[in-house]
Protein backbone atom coordinates (compact mmCIF):
# COMPACT_ATOMS: atom_id res chain seq x y z
CA UNK A 1 0.00 0.00 0.00
CA UNK A 2 1.36 3.58 -1.01
CA UNK A 3 0.90 6.70 1.76
CA UNK A 4 2.11 9.78 1.90
CA UNK A 5 2.92 11.83 4.78
CA UNK A 6 3.80 15.36 5.67
CA UNK A 7 6.80 14.59 8.57
CA UNK A 8 8.94 17.18 10.40
CA UNK A 9 12.78 15.79 10.46
CA UNK A 10 14.49 15.67 13.79
CA UNK A 11 17.92 14.28 13.12
CA UNK A 12 19.43 11.43 10.90
CA UNK A 13 21.88 8.60 11.66
CA UNK A 14 24.27 7.07 10.06
CA UNK A 15 25.57 3.49 11.25
CA UNK A 16 27.94 0.25 9.75
CA UNK A 17 26.16 -3.10 10.45
CA UNK A 18 27.95 -6.49 9.41
CA UNK A 19 26.20 -9.00 7.33
CA UNK A 20 26.84 -12.99 8.49
CA UNK A 21 30.04 -12.96 6.25
CA UNK A 22 31.60 -10.19 8.47
CA UNK A 23 31.13 -7.50 5.91
CA UNK A 24 30.35 -4.10 6.70
CA UNK A 25 27.55 -1.45 5.02
CA UNK A 26 25.79 1.63 5.95
CA UNK A 27 22.11 1.82 7.39
CA UNK A 28 20.98 5.12 7.04
CA UNK A 29 17.74 6.41 9.09
CA UNK A 30 15.95 9.71 10.50
CA UNK A 31 14.23 10.61 13.73
CA UNK A 32 10.88 12.37 12.32
CA UNK A 33 7.66 13.90 14.14
CA UNK A 34 4.53 14.83 12.90
CA UNK A 35 1.39 16.95 14.19
CA UNK A 36 3.78 19.28 16.22
CA UNK A 37 5.54 16.10 18.24
CA UNK A 38 2.64 13.71 18.14
CA UNK A 39 3.78 11.03 16.51
CA UNK A 40 7.37 10.23 16.36
CA UNK A 41 8.67 7.81 14.29
CA UNK A 42 12.22 6.46 12.92
CA UNK A 43 12.22 5.73 8.91
CA UNK A 44 14.96 4.12 6.67
CA UNK A 45 16.69 6.23 4.17
CA UNK A 46 18.88 4.98 1.10
CA UNK A 47 22.07 7.01 0.55
CA UNK A 48 21.19 9.58 -1.66
CA UNK A 49 17.96 10.27 0.44
CA UNK A 50 20.00 10.59 3.25
CA UNK A 51 22.60 13.30 1.92
CA UNK A 52 19.25 15.32 0.26
CA UNK A 53 17.67 15.77 3.63
CA UNK A 54 18.34 18.23 6.24
CA UNK A 55 17.50 18.06 10.16
CA UNK A 56 14.64 20.57 11.00
CA UNK A 57 13.16 20.48 7.99
CA UNK A 58 9.45 19.70 6.46
CA UNK A 59 9.15 17.27 3.76
CA UNK A 60 6.79 15.14 2.34
CA UNK A 61 6.88 11.60 1.54
CA UNK A 62 5.79 8.79 -0.36
CA UNK A 63 6.26 5.44 1.00
CA UNK A 64 5.06 1.86 0.25
CA UNK A 65 4.26 -0.07 3.34
CA UNK A 66 4.84 -3.25 3.69
CA UNK A 67 5.71 -6.56 5.91
CA UNK A 68 9.37 -8.20 6.39
CA UNK A 69 10.87 -10.32 8.67
CA UNK A 70 11.13 -8.67 11.54
CA UNK A 71 7.56 -6.35 11.57
CA UNK A 72 5.91 -3.65 9.25
CA UNK A 73 8.27 -0.75 7.72
CA UNK A 74 7.55 2.10 5.23
CA UNK A 75 9.80 1.66 2.27
CA UNK A 76 10.80 5.41 1.22
CA UNK A 77 10.14 5.95 -2.45
CA UNK A 78 10.52 9.85 -2.83
CA UNK A 79 11.48 12.40 -0.20
CA UNK A 80 10.87 16.03 -1.20
CA UNK A 81 11.11 19.41 0.90
CA UNK A 82 7.77 21.12 2.29
CA UNK A 83 4.56 20.11 2.38
CA UNK A 84 2.39 19.07 -0.24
Amino acid sequence: MRVKAVIQLLAKMSKTWKDKDGVSHPAYSANIMQNNGEIVDTIRLNADQYNTVEAGKIYTISADYANGRNGAYLNIVDIAEGSK
